[in-house]
């Protein structure tokens, strides 16, 4: 469940979200990107609760990124990722979806964008992340 009792303003995630800018464009993340990424979310949100999982990176027109469950080990999913953001605030906010995903299969064994979904969200937005069904540029440029 959240965690309500840290100080965000100095932990990694938080400065890494709040330094992007409007010129952040064209992200092409790496592995090594994603397993970061993943990484500072785990221990700062999900208190290290989540395995690292799978990551694939691919070209698709229809999503950022996809979880996909494993029903022999509800501990263990893949994640693929686009190979291609418009900015890296995007492949963020797409990973921290992926993985409250990814944490909906650890506890429920399914995975929804209903109540148990959104209750990350106020948890993520202490960081500066959007938790959102869908990603529309409104989500990561800034204000």
């Amino acid at each position: 469940m959240p965690n309500t009792k840290r100080k965000i303003e100095r932990t990694k995630l938080f400065r890494m979200v709040q330094n992007f800018d409007e010129f952040d464009c064209k992200f092409r993340p790496t592995i090594a990107d994603c397993r970061e990424v993943f990484r500072n979310i785990n221990k700062q949100v999900f208190n290290n609760e989540l395995k690292m999982p799978n990551f694939r990176l691919v070209y698709s027109g229809k999503f950022w990124g996809e979880c996909q469950g494993n029903i022999d080990d509800n501990e263990r999913c893949i994640i693929r990722m686009n190979k291609s953001f418009l900015s890296k605030r995007l492949f963020v906010y797409t990973m921290a979806h992926e993985m409250v995903h990814q944490w909906e299969w650890l506890v429920h064994e399914h995975m929804t964008h209903g109540p148990t979904f959104f209750i990350w969200r106020e948890e993520l937005s202490k960081f500066g992340i959007v938790l959102s069904r869908k990603y529309r540029i409104k989500h990561y440029k800034l204000n």
